[in-house]
């Protein structure tokens, strides 16, 4: 192979490797965190290993499937993995039964008016998702124009009710 072959097939393998870069990129570009229980966690990845799948691509197609681009809705969700597993049934009746609470939540939430941040000189816990707050963490201290007075919580629960 001469000089200027060579060099064309390493252009070539440039080009084909930037063009699949950007594809891997655009699939990326979008990401979706959530906090879920520790046991939840250890279940999805053991369910994920035994279906030889990754976690990622786990959620994604649970996801996918219980919200079609369609707008389809039911309250039985089916989820089709290739590999010779079975389909999986997520029944999202408990989702939906959830609902209210989190109308509930929204209203305790709506009546803080106004937030400041502080650093607990306590242990103490998200009064959202309960996670542990320890002694020197700085956290939101939301006042309530409820009997409550007030509302202790976590940066990331903040930004999510601001």
């Amino acid at each position: 192979m001469g000089k200027t072959q060579r060099e064309d097939a390493v252009k070539r393998a440039s080009s084909m490797r930037d063009k699949a870069m950007a594809i891997a990129m655009k699939r990326k570009e979008e990401y979706l965190g959530a906090r879920v229980p520790k046991a939840l966690k250890e279940r999805v990845i053991n369910r994920a290993d035994e279906m030889n799948v990754p976690v990622s691509l786990l959620i994604r197609r649970l996801l996918e499937e219980s919200f079609p681009e369609d707008g389809a809705n039911s309250s039985k969700v089916s989820l089709g993995i290739s590999g010779g597993v079975d389909s999986t049934f997520l029944d999202l009746a408990p989702v939906n039964a959830k609902a209210s609470v989190i109308e509930k939540e929204i209203d305790k939430y709506a009546g803080i008016i106004g937030w400041k941040q502080i650093e607990v000189n306590q242990d103490r816990s998200c009064e959202r998702c309960k996670e542990p707050l320890p002694r020197g963490s700085q956290v939101s201290l939301g006042f309530t124009s409820s009997d409550a007075g007030y509302v202790i919580v976590c940066q990331q629960c903040k930004s999510q009710l601001v």
